[in-house]
This record gives C-alpha cells, sequence and structure tokens, in this order.
C-alpha cells in the first residue's frame, strides 16, 4: 500500500489544492494539465499523490512553484520498461508540484528527438528534460534549447560536456555492484573451484553500457585476477542471448561459471540456455534492471539469479521536479552532475523496496 505525499505547511496559497490530470492532446502529445491555475503571484500549492514505493522516493516538501510553468519532458522510447516508468515519476512529480507538463516519444530516433525539441520550443515551454542516449543529437538540442532561451536537463546520457546538467547513474557501479555479489556467492558456494566469469553485454548501445560490463568484469577481476573471461553481445534480443549463452555452455561442458547480462529481458534467455542444458547448479547469475521478470526468480531458492541491480527508475521525476523549479524561481542552476543511488535486489530486501513484488 503506497503513502501519500502533501505537505502540512503552505503558505499564502489558496485553499484548494488544484487538481491534475492526465490527457492526449490532438496531437498526440500527453500532458498533465493543472486546472483552477492560481496568479502568477500565488505560490502553487501540492496536489496529493500517491506514493507506491516510498523506500524508493523522496519527496522535497519544501519545494513550491512560484507561478505555473509549463515544461516539457522527452521520453528515450514509450516502449521501454524503463522508460515508461521514469515518463511517470516525471508525470507524478508534475502532478505533485502543480505543473503542466508536455511529454513526447523520443522514439530511440535522432531524427524524432530533433523533433520533439522543435515543437516543444514552438509551444513555449519553460524547461526541457530530454532523455535520449546520442551524444550528439543531445548536444544539437541543447543548442536550440539555449537559442530560445529554454534550459535544459539531459537524462541518464550528456549533451553538451561541462555546459548541461546531467542527471544519469553511475554505469560502471551498475556492473561492479553484480561483480561483488558474484564473488561472495562463489566464494561460498564453490571454494575450492575456479569459476569463470561469462559476460552478456551490448556495447552496440553505447558508452553507458560498456561501462557497466566493464564494472563486473572489474569487480572480479580485482578479487580473482586469474578468472578466464568470455564475452558475448546480446544484441539487445533475448533470444540472440538464449543461443549465445546455449553455445557457450555446448563449449564448457564442465567447471562453474559466474555469468553476468546486461538487462533482466535478456536475463530471461541466458536463464532459459542454462535450465535447457542442465547446468543450473554449475551457475550463477546477476543482472540490471530490476524488472518484475527477475522478481519471480528472486523468490526461488533454488534459481541461479543471485541479484539485479535496481537504478529506481521510480524516483527520477522527483529528483528533477525540485531542481527544474528552482531554477525557474530563483535562476538556482541544477548541479552539472546528479548522481541517483543504486542497490542491488535480491532475495533479502526484495521487499523492502517493491513491497507487492
Amino acid at each position: 500500500m503506497g503513502l501519500t505525499a502533501c505537505s502540512s505547511a503552505q503558505k499564502d496559497t489558496p485553499t484548494e489544492s488544484p487538481t491534475t490530470e492526465a490527457s492526449t492532446t490532438a496531437t498526440g502529445t500527453e500532458t498533465a494539465d493543472t486546472q483552477s491555475v492560481p496568479s502568477e503571484k500565488e505560490q502553487i500549492p501540492h496536489t496529493e499523490v500517491d506514493i507506491k514505493y516510498p523506500a524508493i522516493i523522496e519527496v522535497n516538501e519544501d519545494v513550491y512553484a512560484d507561478k505555473p510553468y509549463k515544461i516539457a519532458y522527452a521520453n528515450w522510447n514509450d516502449e521501454n520498461s524503463i522508460s515508461i516508468i521514469v515518463r511517470d515519476s516525471v508525470l507524478d512529480a508534475c502532478r505533485y508540484y502543480g505543473v503542466d507538463c508536455m511529454v513526447f516519444d523520443n522514439k530511440q530516433d535522432a531524427n524524432q528527438a530533433i523533433t520533439n525539441c522543435d515543437t516543444a520550443i514552438q509551444a513555449g515551454v519553460d524547461y526541457y528534460l530530454n532523455f535520449n542516449q546520442d551524444e550528439s543529437i543531445n548536444a544539437a538540442i541543447a543548442d536550440k534549447l539555449e537559442k530560445a532561451g529554454i534550459p535544459m536537463i539531459s537524462i541518464q546520457t550528456k549533451a553538451r560536456d561541462g555546459i548541461d546538467p546531467e542527471y544519469h547513474i553511475d554505469n560502471y557501479k551498475f556492473g561492479t555492484l553484480c561483480g561483488e555479489l558474484l564473488i561472495k556467492e562463489a566464494r561460498e558456494r564453490w571454494p575450492d573451484e575456479k569459476p569463470v566469469l561469462f559476460v552478456a553485454g551490448h556495447p552496440e548501445s553505447g558508452v553507458n553500457f560498456i561501462q557497466r560490463a566493464e564494472g563486473c568484469k572489474d569487480s572480479v577481476l580485482e578479487a580473482l585476477p586469474k578468472t578466464e573471461v568470455f564475452e558475448i553481445s546480446t544484441e539487445g534480443d533475448p533470444e540472440v542471448t538464449r543461443q549465445r549463452t546455449a553455445d557457450f555452455l555446448t563449449a564448457h561442458p564442465d567447471g562453474k561459471i559466474m555469468m553476468w547480462c546486461h538487462i533482466d529481458q535478456n536475463t530471461m534467455g541466458m536463464l532459459a540456455a542454462v535450465k535447457a542444458a542442465g547446468r543450473v547448479d554449475d551457475v550463477i547469475i546477476t543482472s540490471c534492471g530490476a524488472n518484475p521478470v527477475a522478481f519471480e526468480e528472486l523468490k526461488k531458492n533454488d534459481s541461479p539469479i543471485l541479484g539485479t541491480v535496481a537504478q529506481f527508475s521510480e524516483r527520477f521525476g522527483w529528483d528533477l521536479l525540485p531542481m527544474v523549479i528552482e531554477h525557474l524561481n530563483d535562476g538556482t542552476k541544477p548541479p552539472l552532475e546528479t548522481v541517483p543511488p543504486l542497490d542491488i535486489i535480491t532475495k533479502e530486501n526484495l521487499y523492502t523496496y517493491y513491497p507487492d513484488a
């Protein structure tokens, strides 16, 4: 059961909080529209919003918008589960703080990302939140916005280095948390064995995914320097992951294996290959994403999957909106780099973070 985010102390605000509602415009752009908008000189009161994951989300109740603001949020891809969670967190935070929000889908497409930026500029938004993985396109978007006098925060990937604020996870730590858990479990489970490391990454997707794989390898090799490392690319496809894992297991029929995969959905393909080969007792797996598909495995005592790192996408919007509002209120710029916390979700802490898992 979620908690409710609301403010107990509001100064110089109307007694009735504005209600917010998600709607779709004629252009297909989703908006969180604030109704009963106070005048520009009035502080915007908070609106009650259900907080589903109180162990993850921190609500800054001290921040208020000084007047009605309209921001734009450009999502990475509305078909990606992580992106959907981030988008919804931004909309929830906008509702709470009484900020109107235009939502765009970048569709992981450079041309679409530029088009979304142009549309937001024409709409006269006050701020732009951009979730896009292409640094060169982010820089072009930042240039356009700067000319229009619109500030921006880039999410997960840089825009103009040293100029534009960036909100991103520590991708290297994403991998080290996985490697550390693999080493801990391998030492306890196989004290007399020399397991190899099998890394299923996705380097084609850019520096963020490369850093995750490097973090895992480095943490394992720091603890066990003579560990033999094998790498594949999943190509972002669970079936490719399954087949390439199966091929590796066929080529290595003996011995213990520590496995790592860059995202939970592909980890399911890895797990299917392990089960089909009858190697469950020879393999331990860590993964990334904290997707519910992995939670089902964490609940089992005999699953090779030990844990999945959570970037806590549910909190992104709640971290971003106070920075946006303070920037618009008084010119306080966000730091050039904001890094949210990470943790690895195991069967021991699963219900602490996700009570309804």
